[in-house]
């Protein structure tokens, strides 16, 4: 099993963005991939697919459809469904000309008899691996590649399979997007195959049930109906209601203004998907300055990079990043300034690891955490994507949480469905649109102890789709034997289905702090005990 290559550690605040796209040059040909291509061409000429075109102009087209994807487009595809390929381009020209408006193509496939199936939820080695096959999973390799899923259906009856092909401008947590839209509308997801072009359009072929008849006209007008409900119309109005929502932000945060000048901005630090990350003094302090770019001022962008401002100023604990200001009134600029943490993200500190943490050092990282989300929770505030790129290290292994863009109140807005976080990290509520609250956080922390144990990307050998959708059917990480059985313990309560069943943050501060207890030397003892965790692949 070849684990995923983790991203370069964001060193302040950095987000690893999921499911984003893939490389923008495809990788060099190969013989296979060569010959694939050939036969693909042949068999559309063969079928009179090329039409008025000359077989070598038809041949120029083709190829250049393919170069704009990854390799593995075409053997997803197979020489089977050539035809598709030329549908395929259809649907991305038409999302061109159309203003990188979303396009939506949908049809019918077959019926399909389906058995339900009961898994467990803390599989050992064995019962994982019948998983992964019930689940008609590919063992990837690389996190570019989008393998097929199969899940069970909710019910016995025979389902009904579409195929949806949608295309758009790509842009970050668009996956998740049309996940959750896909999910509104009633639709089970069961194949996923996401592709990114070099011209920055995504292709996404997503076979699914929900849908009750082989006509498939309604089904394209109820996604888009939902989408438009989503996104606001007209889209006047959803400008106009960011404006207000913008206005009335910034007035909140009046009485944190920082004067520009007062700033010395230095060196880039990262970039995420609409802000820029730089190193800084303020008043004599070593400060971060995230700065959002021009591009996305008056934009959903400015109302998250907004509430994630009065979000950090609403909250002062040791583990949880310190909040300075913002700068609002500049003409050029809007930014917040918080404290600079020198050791970058937890997610880099973990995969930079060649060996193994010492369990004294897991543990006091844990409790630290912990201790940051029992403040959050006993103020009623909910992260939603909890996950170790967004902990940041300070100098001697301090740690403290980061990155409220999501995080909401447990009061706000009624009960929260949507899909919010990040797939490698999400609780299955969440992944299922399920009502959840302050417990789906617990789960995600569940999986930050597995990294600190393990030292590994979750759920290494899927890509973040394949993660969701297994994590949705019972599927868990396995914790090596070696692990301490307090700490394994509270891994498999914290990520239990039953959200009601994962500990609250106090009841695991209190089992993490009696796992340390045990491994101190009894009084008298003049060293405390290094035990190690053993690194150890999953089977």
């Amino acid at each position: 099993m070849v684990p995923i290559a983790p991203p370069p550690a964001a060193p302040i605040g950095g987000q690893w963005e999921e499911g984003t796209g893939e490389s923008s040059s495809p990788p060099r040909s190969s013989a296979a991939h060569e010959e694939l291509r050939r036969k693909i061409y042949e068999r559309l000429v063969q079928a009179g697919k090329q039409g008025d075109s000359d077989d070598a102009s038809f041949r120029e087209m083709l190829y250049a459809h393919f170069d704009k994807l990854p390799h593995r487009y075409l053997t997803d595809l197979g020489e089977s469904k050539a035809e598709d390929v030329l549908l395929h381009r259809e649907v991305l020209q038409e999302c061109a000309r159309n203003g990188n408006q979303p396009v939506f193509r949908a049809r019918f496939l077959k019926y399909m008899a389906v058995q339900p199936e009961r898994v467990e939820t803390s599989p050992d080695s064995d019962t994982y691996q019948r998983l992964l096959e019930d689940l008609t999973l590919e063992r990837i390799h690389g996190a570019d590649t989008m393998g097929s899923l199969s899940s069970p259906s909710r019910d016995s009856e025979p389902a009904l399979l579409h195929e949806i092909i949608f295309s758009s401008q790509d842009k970050p947590k668009l996956l998740g997007r049309l996940t959750s839209l896909l999910s509104e509308v009633g639709l089970n997801i069961q194949e996923a195959h996401v592709y990114s072009t070099t011209d920055s359009f995504c292709l996404d072929v997503f076979v699914v049930d929900g849908w009750k008849t082989e006509e498939t006209e309604a089904l394209i007008v109820t996604i888009e109906d939902t989408l438009m409900q989503k996104n606001g119309a007209p889209p006047n109005s959803a400008n106009s209601s960011s404006s207000e929502k913008i206005l009335e932000l910034r007035q909140q945060l009046l009485d944190c203004e920082i004067d520009w000048n007062t700033l010395a901005v230095g060196e880039k630090i990262t970039s995420g998907s609409s802000a820029d990350l730089y190193r800084g003094t303020y008043n004599g302090l070593d400060v971060c300055i995230k700065i959002l770019r021009s591009v996305h001022l008056n934009s959903p962008s400015e109302v998250e990079f907004l509430q994630q401002a009065l979000m950090l100023r609403r909250v002062k604990h040791e583990n949880i990043l310190t909040f300075y200001g913002t700068c609002t009134r500049h003409k050029k600029y809007l930014g917040t300034i918080t404290e600079y943490m020198p050791g970058g993200d937890l997610y880099g500190f973990i995969h930079e690891q060649n060996d193994v943490l010492d369990l004294f050092l897991i543990l006091r990282i844990a409790i630290s955490i912990s201790k940051g989300m029992e403040y959050l929770h006993q103020h009623n505030i909910i992260h939603r994507d909890l996950k170790t790129a967004n902990i940041l290290m300070g100098d001697n292994h301090v740690v403290k949480i980061a990155d409220f863009g999501v995080a909401r109140l447990g009061s706000q807005e009624g009960q929260m469905t949507a899909e919010t976080g990040t797939y490698r990290w999400m609780a299955p509520e969440i992944i299922n649109h399920k009502p959840y609250d302050h417990k789906a956080d617990v789960f995600s922390f569940a999986i930050i102890l597995w990294e600190l144990i393990t030292l590994k990307v979750p759920y290494d050998n899927m890509t973040p789709l394949q993660a969701a959708l297994g994590v949705r059917q019972g599927l868990r990480l396995e914790i090596p034997a070696s692990v301490h059985p307090g700490l394994s313990k509270l891994t498999e309560q914290c990520w239990d289905e039953d959200p009601d069943i994962r500990p609250v943050f106090t009841e695991i501060i209190i089992q993490l702090e009696d796992i340390l207890q045990q491994i101190q030397v009894p009084k008298g003892g003049h060293r405390r005990s290094r035990a190690k965790m053993q690194k150890k692949s999953p089977r």
